[in-house]
């Protein structure tokens, strides 16, 4: 199905679908390997970046339906509409290249398909690789999680929905949204977290909010999906296409919730005190050493083979 919807290789598929079920990047991952070997042209995976990137079902029914709003009939509906709005932009995307192909007439050729190497360093190649985009990851969660909360006590959120206000005269759950809204365009977990908290706020406008954030993903992902793609790659339809995904999916959200009621709870900081156990603690420290020492490893391989 994926040519006749997107007009996309059939290959194209599978970062699809990963990118609906394991979340944020891995769409991009897959995207960019498929493009590395040559299953991709340079375009094809412009296109699929704008719609293959997702929060996972576990993200949007676990975290933020049943735990951050406790409904997970809510996270359900957040997730079909997330995914909904994310096969409308495929379709229109692959419309407007239909239309542009058409227009310049011109054919792009792949090279040969990539060959698999089968020697033994494919394992120890995953290995590195599977570390390095982890500790990529974390990194930049951590990164923009501290950012959103060191300008967040700075003030910096206060300060600037107060100048909107004067330029656009409204009310207290209207400077709030200002500041959730700017707080979960930077970083979407705490961002969320903010926004179920947020009492001013009326539980429709929540909802709808929570509906475009997951869809647009934040910048933390759009670091993340930039740190996984080539450096020659174009991502101003990756980004436009993350604006459509979070818009499509409030409307979608909207008319879902149009003619139903959903219980929705008002949480306090204790429910999301959540301290893991010291064998839990020490499991992350040495993932996260064996991970750096294989990093540093690797460096130092290269330098020597230099």
């Amino acid at each position: 199905v994926m040519r006749p919807l997107f007009n996309l290789p059939a290959q194209a598929a599978f970062p699809l679908v990963a990118g609906w079920l394991s979340g944020y990047p891995a769409g991009a991952k897959y995207t960019t390997d498929l493009y590395e070997g040559n299953f991709l042209s340079k375009k094809e995976a412009q296109r699929l970046l704008a719609f293959c990137n997702n929060a996972s079902p576990l993200f949007i029914v676990g975290a933020i339906g049943t735990g951050y709003f406790n409904s997970p009939g809510l996270g359900l509906i957040l997730f079909f509409s997330h995914l909904s709005a994310s096969i409308s932009v495929g379709i229109v995307t692959g419309l407007l290249s239909r239309i542009k192909r058409s227009a310049q007439m011109e054919e792009e050729k792949l090279s040969e398909r990539y060959q698999m190497n089968t020697s033994i360093h494919m394992l120890t190649e995953a290995i590195m690789d599977s570390m390095k985009v982890l500790l990529q990851i974390s990194g930049t969660i951590i990164f923009f999680a501290v950012l959103v909360q060191t300008l967040e006590i700075a003030g910096i959120f206060t300060a600037l929905s107060r100048m909107i206000i004067r330029i656009l005269p409204g009310n207290e759950a209207f400077v709030e949204m200002i500041e959730i809204f700017i707080a979960g365009s930077l970083e979407l977990t705490y961002g969320l977290y903010l926004l179920s908290l947020s009492t001013p706020v009326p539980v429709f406008l929540k909802i709808l909010m929570t509906a475009f954030l997951c869809g647009f993903g934040g910048f933390s992902v759009h670091t993340q999906v930039t740190g996984l793609c080539p450096g020659d790659f174009n991502l101003r339809e990756f980004f436009t296409g993350k604006l459509a995904h979070g818009a499509i999916a409030a409307v979608y959200t909207g008319l879902f919730l149009a003619n139903t009621s959903i219980p929705v709870m008002t949480n306090t900081p204790a429910l999301y005190d959540m301290r893991p156990t010291k064998i839990l603690l020490c499991i992350y420290i040495l993932i996260l050493l064996t991970g750096i020492i294989c990093l540093v490893g690797q460096q130092a391989n290269r330098i020597k083979n230099r």
